[in-house]
């Protein structure tokens, strides 16, 4: 027995199977962000802080503007802007893993 379904009931099937996907896994997933910054030496565990040339506005931004000092490091995601001219001194981390990433 063969069943044939309208491109609208095909639709119907499709979301409700969807819908029921995310239920099971758990729904939707976001990014949450760095839990922890260590920036110039120092580790921070909220954001919301600042020093000369850096802000870490959000769990997942930190804006660097004329910042020069030691290496930076986060424990999960983070996104780094970078306004005008900025140094990373490597050097004073050894375990340092320097990426970049661009859109």
């Amino acid at each position: 027995m063969s069943v044939v379904f309208s491109s609208h009931h095909r639709l119907q099937f499709l979301f409700v199977a969807m819908a029921c996907l995310c239920v099971l896994l758990g729904g939707p997933s976001y990014a949450a962000g760095a839990d922890s910054l260590t920036i110039a030496g120092q580790t921070y565990d909220e954001p919301g802080v600042s020093g000369t040339g850096w802000a870490w506005t959000d769990a997942d931004h930190l804006q660097l503007n004329g910042y020069a000092d030691e290496a930076i490091g986060a424990d999960g995601d983070l996104v780094v802007t970078l306004v005008g001219q900025n140094v990373v001194d490597e050097a004073q981390a050894e375990d340092a893993d320097m990426c970049t990433r661009r859109p």
